[in-house]
């Protein structure tokens, strides 16, 4: 079975790996427009190349659609342009509603359309959540026979409950790491960060079997990473805003850690220098100016 990834970013470079770990695995990208790194990314992975989107379409029989949430509808629309009537699977961190549009446009020409939802770190030891028919939700499933990848089917058939779970934990999971970073910059403005750390740790230590290590014991390790992937994880947060709205729930929270994430923007694609340019960014004043006393 020839699976397509649209389009190998990190995640979707490393959901591929997995695949490819099956002998029979055979997994085309298509280079056209790509960056450089996206062109590393795939030729490392063992990603097999193809011409056009029409090649894609024809020779796949199930298409992942893992790239930035803002995209999902355009990479859906140029599938669907193709006539492609295999599995498509729309794996993005984008709102039920938007899942249900994009099944609309592909299932009119012919497709069967699977809703992802990716959870945990990117390679081994991913969870791969999918709602939609389960004959088609089982083809799937079986592409991560063998893989680091734990390819898990939800109870529902309906697309977009594999969605809302994504951006629930998403919700928990990134809204958390925004809330320390305000938290740890109040503290470094006031000069007592190593305290906070500290108690954080305190704390970690005596409730590591309920919550795991905290944020705030290690902020260059969990704040920094955030810090580069602002820009992507604000876009996430619009989406779940949406949600929290439909589901009439208050968006407040989702709102608020999204302007955190955009305030992150400057920092797309490079690292930050250090925590503390980081830092910077999170206040309301200029990132070059003093702040008070």
């Amino acid at each position: 079975m020839t699976t397509a990834i649209l389009h190998p970013g990190q995640m979707g470079t490393a959901v591929a790996r997995e695949m490819l770990r099956n002998d029979h695995a055979d997994v085309v990208w298509l280079p056209a427009g790509r960056s450089p790194a996206t062109r590393e990314r795939a030729e490392q992975a063992g990603l097999r190349a193809v011409g056009d989107i029409g090649a894609l379409a024809a020779e796949s029989s199930v298409v992942m659609s893992i790239c930035p949430s803002d995209a999902a509808e355009d990479v859906a629309q140029e599938v669907a342009n193709q006539g492609f009537t295999g599995i498509y699977v729309e794996a993005n961190a984008i709102g039920p509603e938007r899942v249900r549009g994009i099944a609309k446009v592909l299932e009119a020409g012919g497709a069967t359309v699977l809703d992802g939802g990716i959870l945990g770190a990117s390679g081994a030891k991913m969870r791969f959540y999918l709602s939609g028919p389960s004959k088609e939700v089982g083809a799937v499933r079986g592409l991560f026979d063998g893989t680091g990848v734990s390819a898990i089917p939800l109870d529902s058939e309906e697309v977009g409950t594999a969605s809302a779970l994504k951006l629930a934990f998403a919700l928990w999971q990134k809204g958390a790491r925004a809330l320390a970073a305000v938290s740890y910059a109040l503290a470094d403005r006031y000069q007592v960060a190593g305290r906070l750390c500290s108690e954080a740790e305190t704390e970690a230590e005596a409730e590591t079997e309920r919550t795991g290590p905290s944020p705030l014991s290690s902020p260059d390790e969990y704040l920094m990473p955030a810090a580069v992937r602002g820009w992507r994880w604000e876009l996430e947060m619009a989406e779940i805003a949406e949600t929290l709205t439909a589901a009439e729930l208050s968006d407040d929270m989702a709102q608020a850690v999204g302007e955190v994430f955009g305030r992150w923007s400057p920092l797309r694609d490079r690292p930050a220098e250090d925590l503390a340019e980081a830092l910077a960014l999170l206040r309301t004043s200029h990132p070059g100016t003093a702040g008070p006393g």
